[in-house]
């Protein structure tokens, strides 16, 4: 090797030595954007507004037009919770608009558009189970007796049905008045604070010839009314609507979190156990759709039809078109789930951490995708894998560590003597493309402790919340600013001890560059200053050796003479986005590189 030149610049490759790397390849790449090839910073997040102080995620609902463009024109969701995850109604026709979130602290809740915007509180998801009904039959004068149950739901101003509290059988004369009293309903269920209850629905049992007995409905009446006298024929009863209700019991008030599954089923978990909602109807989840699983579930995803169940152990994977019909199988690769906030759904498959490396499910299988570029030492080295909050970031997966609370349980120590957050990992992350053997893995790194990292449901744009405040990386700004970089290269070894005399960066500042200072820094040891382009050092056999400032685009730098090495490498820090570099062993020879 006589001469060094780069016109494509790639990320890190760990799992390689840093002398067997491709030309191309980094030894550390952080901060840096590199799927056009030239050597460029990650897009800043920008600032959309300030959060309220303890906010850790957050959910945008459009007021008009959904793109990023309007993302001002909105309505904010905050939750102190970052493990909280939203859907929107799936509910056809949902004139309300909810919205409905679950996480690990407190019980499922939502709300409408309107509440929301108006700032008024949730409800509780789910409608209760009436109190006992009782049934009195008097004044008929018919020889012909029936038996019949009545059963009572409540019934929500949004349209939402509950379960039913059934009567015992009564018998009675057939013209009879069939008088049913009403239980009440909780006085904080009617129109809140815990629920909006507006009417009861009156069903009735009909006998079939066959002998079969079903509901149907009587009337609805107010949720103040505290009886109703049946006079309705069998005739006019059964033309009505058939209760369906009987067991829609609200979900488990310590559900963990849920993903909306195609055919508008909710899939929601608690501890080992499976959960599903009826279709359409988010308020009822029948105990009888739960299924078992072996190992504790840290979250789920989805890819076309399969819901992704990512354990504590072995992933899982559940399919079915209604929830009644959901079955399960295990997947043979033992790659457990570590961060709940790892998880994200892609049109490729769904993607988590594992100890081992970034894990995708797909097509019947889970794979360790990351295997060939991080081996597992490295991983959880590199990043902490137990506290990572991902999203996507174009084709490539954007991940953080995250500041963890309540480290310490409450009054385990002086008030003051022990910080009760931990910020270990929430500074670093990584920008992971498997797919794209150059753009590879690069290292993230902020000055501002990162709370949570997320998608927005309706741009796709990457979240960010640090200090309270909540930031956005829009991959399509027409004038962006870049974060500044650090880009190592590979360790170039020449054929024998040689030294490298001259050199030449070409680069191209954006609209955004700041001025540089009118004076050059020809310190040797120095650091990118806020009137710099950028920096390039040059290191021989280990040995920092130069340290030069980028001012001009081609500028011939002449590198220290005096001494020769084998291994060489090159190191830029800069907020330019640098094209291609040359260095060679003389002037002359460097004009044919």
């Amino acid at each position: 090797m006589t001469a060094v030149r780069l016109r494509t610049f790639g990320g890190m490759i760990p799992a390689v030595d840093r002398h067997l790397l491709p030309d191309t390849a980094a030894v550390y790449s952080e901060n840096a954007w590199l799927y056009s090839g030239r050597l460029r910073g990650l897009p800043q997040p920008e600032l959309i507004r300030a959060c309220t102080p303890g906010t850790s995620k957050v959910y945008r609902i459009p007021n008009n037009y959904t793109d990023a463009e309007y993302i001002d024109d909105s309505i904010w969701l905050e939750f102190p919770n970052f493990n909280t995850d939203v859907v929107r109604s799936p509910v056809v026709g949902d004139t309300f608009d909810r919205y409905y979130w679950a996480g690990t602290v407190g019980a499922p809740r939502y709300n409408t558009r309107a509440r929301i915007a108006n700032g008024d509180p949730e409800y509780l998801l789910g409608i209760p189970l009436p109190g006992a009904v009782s049934v009195t039959p008097s004044g008929g004068a018919s020889t012909v007796t029936v038996s019949r149950s009545y059963a009572v739901t409540f019934v929500s101003a949004y349209g939402e049905e509950g379960p039913a509290q059934v009567s015992d059988a009564v018998n009675g004369k057939q013209d009879d008045t069939w008088t049913v009293s009403l239980p009440a309903a909780d006085a904080d269920d009617i129109g809140g604070p815990n629920r909006n209850l507006t009417k009861k629905r009156i069903y009735r049992t009909v006998t079939s010839a066959s002998g079969q007995a079903t509901y149907f409905l009587v009337a609805e009446v107010d949720i103040a009314d505290t009886s109703y006298a049946d006079t309705a024929t069998d005739t006019v009863v059964t033309a009505n609507e058939q209760l369906a209700s009987l067991n829609w019991t609200a979900p488990p008030t310590d559900l963990e979190g849920w993903i909306m599954m195609p055919n508008g089923i909710l899939a929601g978990w608690k501890g080992k156990e499976l959960w599903f909602s009826e279709p359409y109807r988010p308020h009822a989840w029948p105990a009888s759709y739960a299924l078992a699983v072996e190992y504790p579930i840290v979250g789920l995803g989805i890819i076309n039809q399969t819901l992704v169940v990512c354990t504590k152990g072995f992933p899982m994977t559940a399919t079915g078109s209604t929830p009644g019909n959901i079955t399960t199988s295990t997947l043979t690769s033992l790659e457990p789930c570590l961060s709940r906030g790892s998880i994200i759904s892609s049109p490729e498959g769904v993607y988590y951490a594992s100890p081992n490396g970034l894990v995708l499910v797909a097509n019947g299988g889970a794979v360790n995708i990351t295997r060939q570029l991080v081996l597992k030492d490295d991983w959880n080295r590199l990043l902490k894998v137990a506290t990572l909050r991902a999203a996507r970031l174009g084709e490539a997966y954007y991940c953080y560590g995250s500041a963890r609370f309540g480290v310490f349980q409450e009054g385990a120590f002086q008030e003051g003597a022990f910080a009760s957050i931990d910020f270990a990992g929430s500074y670093t992350g990584a920008l992971i493309d498997p797919q794209n053997e150059r753009v590879a893995f690069n290292t993230l790194a902020t000055d501002t402790p990162t709370t949570n990292v997320m998608s927005d449901a309706w741009s796709g744009d990457i979240y960010i919340i640090r200090d309270d405040n909540l930031y956005r990386i829009d991959l399509a700004q027409a004038e962006p600013v870049s974060e500044t970089y650090v880009w190592r290269s590979k360790i170039f070894q020449s054929e024998d001890k040689k030294n490298f005399v001259a050199m030449k960066v070409y680069f191209e500042t954006l609209p955004t560059t700041p001025e540089q200072a009118a004076e050059r820094n020809n310190d040797l040891v120095q650091t990118l200053a806020a009137d710099q382009y950028g920096l390039v050092r040059v290191y021989a056999d280990g040995v920092l050796r130069m340290t030069r400032e980028l001012r001009t685009s081609g500028e011939l730098m002449r590198l220290p003479s005096g001494f020769k090495a084998e291994f060489w490498q090159l190191e830029f820090e800069s907020r330019v986005d640098i094209l291609s570099v040359q260095m060679a062993t003389s002037v002359k020879e460097l004009s044919r590189v």
